[in-house]
């Protein structure tokens, strides 16, 4: 491993390749991971929500974890996404990730199970219970229907040293009370970019980036310059990425991105029904702002 803190400032959350008959691209992998360690990214959050993790098998995530490790070697932390509508197959993901020495784990909770504060304590206790990688919780209201409550944070931190980090993407004013309660050495991230600014402003450390996909040095030079606290330089830079940010996620942030990349020779492949491939309307729209964008 790199590092014992793998939940740096900025990382990417790299997209899934798929082939034209969905299944899994072993080549992708490789041609993405590739393109990520040309550009210095220097962690990768790997089948988290950007890598349609839902919509793969358990064993497919777990080829994934294998190649992507295989790909990466240790140019590059890699942060395995885990979770599942069964505790058993959140347990198998994190077994996959501990065997396969990925630099970290981000837990995130079951969708659409409603689950109580007490089951959601009982399905983190029992994965931290087969890995020892450091652990980064996902509270994604919006996408799963659960709210991890302070409380519950801070009881299975006391219980659980390595659970490092909170990714939060419920309410943004938790930030600043998390970091007072559990010390600066406690990370707390955030996954939505246009949101970067007063996110960092709130307390948040960093982000999981998913535009860092398409612009992965200018969104780690926009994080750096943050944490210098030169905001006017970083929001000057950042507004120069903004026409083509907002087109990208206006037209679906996943279908967006996979086609930018596979135009630029990247194996980004396609996604998986029922997102669909852009029309051929959608694709003047992406190239001509991401012809004419601003170069940082």
């Amino acid at each position: 491993m790199i590092t014992q803190n793998p939940f740096v400032p900025f990382s990417v959350a790299m997209v899934t390749p798929f082939d034209q008959n969905e299944r899994l691209s072993l080549s992708g992998i490789y041609s993405l991971i590739d393109y990520y360690k040309q550009n210095h990214v220097p962690a990768l959050l790997i089948s988290g929500s950007t890598g349609e993790q839902h919509s793969m098998t358990i064993e497919e995530r777990q080829i994934l974890y294998q190649e992507a490790k295989s790909a990466g070697k240790d140019n590059l932390l890699l942060i395995g996404g885990v979770a599942a509508v069964r505790t058993t197959d959140a347990i198998r993901l994190a077994e996959a990730a501990q065997r396969e020495k990925l630099d970290g784990i981000m837990l995130g909770f079951p969708p659409y199970l409603r689950m109580s504060q007490l089951e959601a304590a009982a399905y983190v206790k029992r994965v931290c219970a087969v890995t020892d990688l450091p652990i980064m919780l996902y509270n994604n209201p919006p996408r799963t229907g659960f709210n991890l409550e302070l409380n519950t944070l801070y009881h299975l931190v006391e219980k659980y040293p390595q659970i490092k980090a909170l990714k939060e993407a419920g309410n943004p004013s938790n930030a600043p009370i998390v970091k007072r309660e559990l010390g600066s050495s406690f990370s707390v991230l955030t996954g939505f970019d246009l949101h970067l600014f007063d996110n960092m402003r709130n307390g948040y450390d960093g982000i999981t980036s998913i535009i860092g996909n398409v612009f992965p040095k200018e969104m780690q030079q926009i994080v750096e310059l943050i944490k210098q606290e030169k905001w006017v330089f970083a929001e000057e830079q950042f507004n120069k990425l903004r026409p083509t940010v907002h087109t990208i996620l206006e037209l679906g942030a996943l279908r967006a991105i996979k086609y930018v990349l596979t135009e630029n020779n990247i194996e980004a492949g396609i996604c998986r029904e029922p997102l669909s491939p852009l029309s051929k309307q959608e694709k003047k729209i992406v190239m001509a702002v991401w012809q004419n964008r601003e170069v940082l």
